[in-house]
């Protein structure tokens, strides 16, 4: 073969890779502007961040229902140095008569066990559950046998939880949260609250990106997936259950959470909306000042370590993707099944971006060599000026900047102008993350498959710091 066949081969080839990655680009940006347009001239305004629906507005609207008796269950494996701090802000916190915080250990973490017998000592709200389990089992497992320790208590004291909350223990729960849920229970079945990072230092940028993305998701993509489809997929924390939702998915599947998939709250939210289970995602102005946020959510320090956050994304991945298109399928409506396809499109498209990229760096190479060598084979442009791809080009770019004008609305709206600077850079970094979590779950999923090998819960270490002061996260 002649060199210059060669060369004319891998330019036949990046051109190929540069049109595939061009048209899937634009195919998951119309997909992305349907959501987008959808939340600005409908949804905003009806139950986003617009609506400014306020806490009175709720009790208002479900008639300020008497306080009643609600559940806490934190599932705490390896939780030794953050869950003393944690639980102990949280109780101070809160601002509510009547509630009780089920602990859920494994019998192999004694570190944990102890600080949660510490808690246990101080508080008498505070039960310690220990798993039948050696862990670390799922969260699923852990969960399911704090349940049953909390329907147990309800017999054995004559009391009966309205509602349960899922949370975890680094979490900062805003000290209203079980008011808005207990009202909102009155019409729904599952509450979600918003989830947002609490702020970082802005050079963290790997723990800056989680505030980009939960802002941007839970304020639209999550609304939009609840006016159209009915559900709100659960974020794991910041969740209410009624009683109701619990004793039906413990009568239709003998347990409450799938223990066989690593998003228990996801496979929840999406598996009962079959069973009558009403969702909401709750979007209320808070009325607690000094507050990181103006609104009524539930925040954490998400992981700040490249490696940490890939960890945390290919298990969100896998049990989102992978087990819930295993698992789930397709069923449901129209509706339901369009946003199925948002969960796993990137299981696909995501490679799109690693080929378009490969074909402009082999063609930049191609470009390089024909300068320097006058008599090689001079390389044609990727596309001829007239092509009438150069549509899809510039649409893209369009898209691109659309994308970025958007995470930096949302930043911006909840966070301030501060952290904006280096938006574009944690937009790249988190395409990598999320890329580089989905080629770790593929691998992981086949493996699964070929093998029978048990995906393990890949837990992600936690931090617990508070809310962070104004001047530390500006440092």
């Amino acid at each position: 073969m002649l060199l210059t066949d060669l060369l004319v081969i891998i330019f036949l080839v990046s051109q190929s890779a540069f049109l595939f990655a061009a048209y899937v680009f634009f195919a998951s940006g119309v997909d992305d502007l349907f959501i987008d347009g959808l939340f600005y001239l409908k949804v905003n305004k009806d139950t986003g961040v617009a609506a400014k629906r306020t806490e009175d507005q709720l009790l208002k609207a479900t008639g300020s229902p008497p306080i009643s008796p609600m559940a806490i269950m934190l599932p705490a494996w390896d939780e030794a140095n953050i869950l003393v701090p944690a639980v102990t802000n949280m109780m101070e916190t809160l601002d509510y008569p009547s509630y009780h915080v089920f602990l859920g250990v494994y019998p192999n973490d004694p570190e944990t066990i102890a600080a949660a017998n510490r808690l246990k000592e101080k508080d008498h709200r505070i039960h310690v559950v220990t798993t039948s389990h050696p862990g670390p089992t799922c969260k699923a497992d852990c969960v399911n046998q704090i349940l049953s320790a909390i329907i147990a208590f309800e017999t054995e004291h004559a009391i009966v939880f309205k509602g349960v909350v899922m949370q975890d223990a680094e979490d900062v729960l805003n000290p209203r949260l079980l008011h808005i849920c207990n009202a909102a229970l009155e019409n729904y079945d599952v509450i979600q609250v918003p989830v947002l990072s609490l702020p970082r230092r802005r050079r963290d940028i790997v723990g800056c990106h989680y505030m980009d993305e939960f802002a941007e998701f839970h304020s639209k993509e999550a609304v939009v997936r609840e006016y159209l489809s009915h559900t709100v997929s659960g974020a794991g924390v910041g969740t209410c259950f009624s009683r109701r939702a619990i004793i039906i998915a413990r009568e239709q599947f003998g347990t409450v959470f799938n223990t066989s998939s690593l998003t228990e709250d996801y496979d929840f939210s999406m598996r009962m909306h079959s069973h009558g289970i009403r969702h909401h995602m709750l979007w209320l102005t808070s009325k607690v000042p000094g507050r990181t946020t103006k609104y009524a959510a539930t925040q954490e320090l998400f992981p700040n370590r490249f490696w940490a956050s890939v960890r945390q994304k290919t298990r969100w991945t896998i049990g989102i993707a992978f087990q819930g298109w295993s698992q789930l399928g397709w069923k449901g409506t129209w509706a339901q099944r369009y946003f199925f396809w948002r969960d796993r499109k990137m299981i696909f498209f995501s490679h799109a971006i690693l080929i378009g990229y490969f074909a402009i760096l082999l063609y930049l190479g191609l470009w390089i060599y024909s300068a320097l060598d006058p008599f090689a084979y001079q390389v044609p442009p990727l596309l001829r000026e007239d092509h009438p791809l150069w549509i899809v080009i510039w649409f893209n770019l369009f898209l691109l900047l659309h994308r970025l004008v958007q995470r930096s609305i949302f930043t911006w709206f909840h966070y301030g102008k501060r952290y904006l600077p280096l938006i574009v850079v944690r937009y790249f970094l988190a395409i990598l993350i999320n890329y580089v979590a989905m080629i770790r779950a593929t691998r992981i999923w086949l493996r699964h498959k070929r093998t029978g090998e048990t995906i393990g819960w890949d837990k992600t270490t936690h931090d617990f710091e508070g809310e962070l002061n104004d001047k530390e996260a500006q440092t």
